[in-house]
């Protein structure tokens, strides 16, 4: 295993695609049919929803069609407003996922297939039991995680979290604090969404190691090939997993890093304690991000089995000694609850508190011990999870095992005992992609079926699972007949589009402009659609689309005022120097049905024709003869050379002075006569 002394440094080239959260409300807007139509009480609306006939499968399959009806239009302020059709979905499709719990002392790191799952919307609109050809329309594929946030969360971070969040945080599946101090023998996993493009050709599991004698060192172990974006991937990250002695560590620190060793993720620090504890368990549970914690309890517990019992009144024969008894127990069943403490929180006490929420909120719970795990079902329905002026913080917990008991005994843990040998077998084909979404060449079986190794007959009820890496029944991929490397059903579009931000770096009076970002044809391929081909074209213009990527390769105009541009007729084109330094606006003083137009701040939300961001340039706006104004903005009382050009000839050219609160408010038809396609350029510079 090579060795050295730093942590990876960020992979920074990754496109971090879209996901939804199945388990906070996904909902599906159709358009309204034509607004034209004479009468809307004949309209009915479809959504047909399709879903992958198997996890991981790129064949999609019906799972249902839902009629619906659009909201009825209303008039505000004197405008109609359609608002379409509504379907909600979240219901439906999160209960085509689940939660996946590692196996007892899991060492290796696998692909999770049913956290996610990709689902396509079509859409049809019949009018009086007609169908309206133009409202046909097939959206582009969505994925989903299984997964929810806090619904104040959601309506901040919903539509950002895969993207911005993710791509600026890089977090695994889990909202516990870091720095986590964990038992000896605990057994720790964590979960990574590998939503970004491309995806890496191989996963390696990375950790710097510090040792109680003050050294260190950085190390991996386990790697794993085969993901495609959208997975999860399950990483281990006990002690044992790591193949580390426990006694001899300090803390560790832990990341995923790609091929390159370059990292993926972020990097999560876990404390080992060397403390005795006079008691020590361990709750593993699915948490509201798809992976699954474990929670340490240092606190005293007691263990309470409560019978329930059924019985019968017999009649008593003649003759029946004295020991016979008129009562039969005819059904005895027991329930075993657990009563645990956390024990006090040793560190970062409130933090912890408040992550009890997660706990209280999970669907799925087991207490692991030395045989496995037991499936629990919580008892305790309310949590203080937010205490004022408290030092020491602890929180009592009560759980029912969820198996009901009959009988009592004591026995050690059953050794193995030889059984029917049974294997498994590959069934269906998928294909084996590159980073770019394109195929290898390679398939592998899209899922394995349980068989019995004796007859090769199929186990009965017939079982299967996805054939995902990581699985320690996973069969390996092989060459493809007739496949061409590189060749994709789906080949992305050529995209060719100018960046939203100007260069900023010109010198010399020079303006910047914007860089062209160019993602040739073909570049990504897709197995399901040609929007999801184009997707990922698109996560990489935004990936690109920064400024520093237009300071970099965006272009310096040495005479700005002679730009060329098309310029529509009836219009007029307005472009500065710096557009923080001006604002335009248009309306009829007096005049109470003026509808104002321009990019000031008080149009800043309002949706209509030429109205535009505050402070933007290279806009269009209508000639009108009068009343177009404009504000200067530079440092109160201080003098500003403003210059005006109209089609590269120069207009006006005066100093100006701010007013106390740094602007000018001034008219421009004074200045410039309007005409049907001119080029305006205002520059402002400060004197």
């Amino acid at each position: 295993m090579p060795t050295n002394l730093f942590i990876d440094p960020l992979n920074t080239s990754l496109a971090f695609l879209p996901v939804q959260f199945s388990r906070n409300k996904i909902e599906q807007v159709m358009d309204p049919a034509n607004t034209s139509l004479p009468s809307r009480d004949g309209l009915r609306y479809f959504l047909e929803l399709l879903i992958p006939n198997f996890a991981g499968s790129t064949t999609f399959e019906r799972l249902v069609k839902m009629p619906g009806s659009e909201k009825p239009p209303t008039n505000q302020a004197g405008m109609v407003v359609y608002e379409g059709a509504f379907f909600q979905l979240d219901e439906l499709l999160d209960g085509f996922l689940s939660f996946t719990k590692p196996a007892f002392g899991a060492k290796d790191m696998a692909i999770i297939s049913t956290l996610t799952m990709p689902y396509i919307v079509k859409e049809s609109v019949e009018n009086n039991g007609v169908l309206l050809a133009e409202s046909v329309k097939q959206n582009a594929s969505q994925w989903l995680l299984k997964a929810g946030l806090n619904e104040r969360d959601f309506l901040a971070w919903g539509s950002s979290f895969f993207t911005s969040y993710m791509s600026e945080n890089r977090p695994f599946l889990t909202w516990q604090p870091d720095g986590k101090t964990i038992g000896e023998n605990q057994q720790e996993y964590v979960y990574f969404l590998l939503n970004f493009s491309p995806a890496p050709a191989s996963i390696i599991r990375r950790y710097r190691v510090h040792y109680t004698n003050g050294t260190y060192e950085t190390l991996e172990y386990g790697a794993l090939s085969g993901g495609q974006p959208f997975q999860v991937v399950s990483v281990p990250v006990h002690p044992a997993a790591l193949n580390l002695n426990p006694a001899m560590v300090d803390y560790y620190e832990v990341w995923l890093a790609d091929q390159d060793r370059n990292r993926l993720s972020q990097v999560r620090t876990y404390r080992v304690d060397h403390s005795y504890r006079s008691q020590e368990r361990w709750l593993l549970f699915a948490n509201s991000l798809g992976g699954w914690d474990t929670m340490r309890l240092l606190g005293e517990g007691a263990e309470t089995l409560t019978t329930e019992r059924t019985t019968a009144e017999l009649e008593r024969p003649a003759g029946a000694p004295a020991d016979y008894s008129e009562l039969r127990v005819i059904h005895l069943v027991g329930s075993r609850e657990i009563t645990v403490s956390t024990g006090y929180f040793e560190q970062a006490a409130h933090h912890q508190l408040k992550y009890l929420d997660e706990l209280m909120l999970s669907k799925e719970i087991y207490l692991v011990d030395s045989r496995g795990h037991q499936a629990l079902e919580m008892v305790t329905n309310s949590l203080v999870d937010k205490e004022d002026n408290t030092d020491l913080l602890a929180r009592n917990f009560t759980f029912r095992f969820s198996t009901p008991q009959m009988n009592h005994s004591t026995m050690p843990a059953a050794p193995a005992t030889p059984a029917r040998p049974m294997k498994w077998q590959g069934a269906g084909v998928v294909q084996i992609l590159d980073s770019y979404g394109k195929r290898t060449g390679k398939g592998r079986s899209l899922k394995l079926q349980r068989y019995y190794a004796d007859t090769n007959t199929l186990f009965k009820p017939i079982t299967e699972k996805p054939n995902q890496p990581g699985d320690p029944d996973y069969i390996e991929s092989l060459p493809l007949p007739g496949v061409v490397a590189g060749s994709t059903p789906y080949p992305s579009q050529a995209l060719t589009r100018v960046t939203t931000y100007k260069r900023t770096t010109c010198t010399g009076g020079d303006i910047g402009d914007v860089a062209t970002i160019t993602i040739p044809a073909g570049k990504y391929g897709s197995e399901i659609s040609q929007a999801d081909a184009d997707s990922k074209a698109e996560a990489e213009y935004s990936l690109l689309n920064t400024q520093v990527y237009a300071d970099t390769y965006g272009s310096c105009t040495a005479a700005p005022e002679l730009y060329v541009v098309a310029v529509p007729a009836g219009e007029w084109r307005y472009r500065a120097n710096n557009g923080n330094k001006f604002a335009f606006e248009w309306y009829q003083p007096g005049d109470p049905g003026t509808i104002k137009i321009g990019n000031t701040w008080d149009l800043q939300g309002q949706s209509r024709a030429y109205v535009y961001a505050q402070y933007s340039t290279d806009l269009n706006f209508p000639v009108r003869p009068s009343d177009w104004r404009f504000s200067v903005y530079g440092t109160p009382v201080s003098s500003v050379n403003l210059m005006i050009y109209q089609n590269g000839v120069l207009r006006y050219n005066q100093n100006i002075t701010m007013n106390s609160d740094g602007y000018q408010y001034m008219g421009l038809n004074d200045k410039v006569t309007l005409a049907s396609m001119d080029r305006l350029y205002f520059k402002a510079t400060q004197l």
